[in-house]
């Protein structure tokens, strides 16, 4: 095991950092304490197996809303004394804790003010976008519509064709009809004049 001393910088104070030191210490098995400075930074003191403590480094390096850790740095390491059976938070004065509570309170509400009107824009622009397609869907339907009608007149148009190919069917069958009578008539009259022509000269 090994006591390090561990000094983090960057937005740490008056966003909830250290509740969120104790929690990851508490998850980990790690004791000692963390403490805010007066130059902006926070103290945490911390034993741990090596390890373990590198994990607790990891876990607590956080950017998220108004909390941004900018650098943890170890300063101090020595062997541990065993002095401490849990982790806390060592608090400042009554007066300087609450009013801390109540910046961090207010920033939060801060960014989430700020976050609603950025959903408020963005629901804004979908209105928009909600608009548009429905003015696109309209036209869809005009253009679905007037294809039904040219759908409509294309089957109008294909009903007079193939009434007309039946038409044209119909008289092409009463030429040929016409056709093979005319010929069988001439063909009729040939065999009687062949006849008649070997009669004169004695063939039959």
């Amino acid at each position: 095991m090994i006591r390090a001393e561990i000094i983090v910088r960057g937005s740490v104070q008056r966003v909830g950092y250290r509740d969120l030191v104790q929690d990851e210490a508490r998850r980990l098995g790690v004791r000692g304490y963390v403490e805010n400075l007066r130059d902006g930074s926070v103290k945490i003191l911390c034993e741990a197996e090596e390890e373990v403590v590198k994990e607790f480094m990891k876990a607590i390096d956080v950017k998220e809303d108004l909390l941004k850790v900018e650098s943890i740095e170890v300063t101090k390491t020595s062997p541990p004394t065993g002095e401490y059976q849990y982790f806390e938070v060592k608090y400042g004065p009554l007066e300087e804790e609450l009013s801390e509570r109540m910046v961090a309170a207010i920033k939060y509400a801060k960014g989430m003010w700020s976050d609603i009107k950025g959903m408020r824009e963005d629901i804004k622009e979908m209105k928009g976008d909600i608009k548009e397609m429905k003015g696109d869907i309209k036209e869809m339907k005009g253009d679905i519509k007037e294809m039904k009608g040219d759908i409509k007149e294309m089957k109008g148009d294909i009903k007079t064709v193939l009434k007309k190919q039946d038409e044209t069917i119909f008289e092409i069958r009463a030429l040929r009809d016409d056709l093979r009578s005319y010929i069988d008539r001439r063909f009729e009259r040939l065999e009687a004049e062949i006849r008649a022509i070997k009669e004169k000269i004695g063939l039959m």
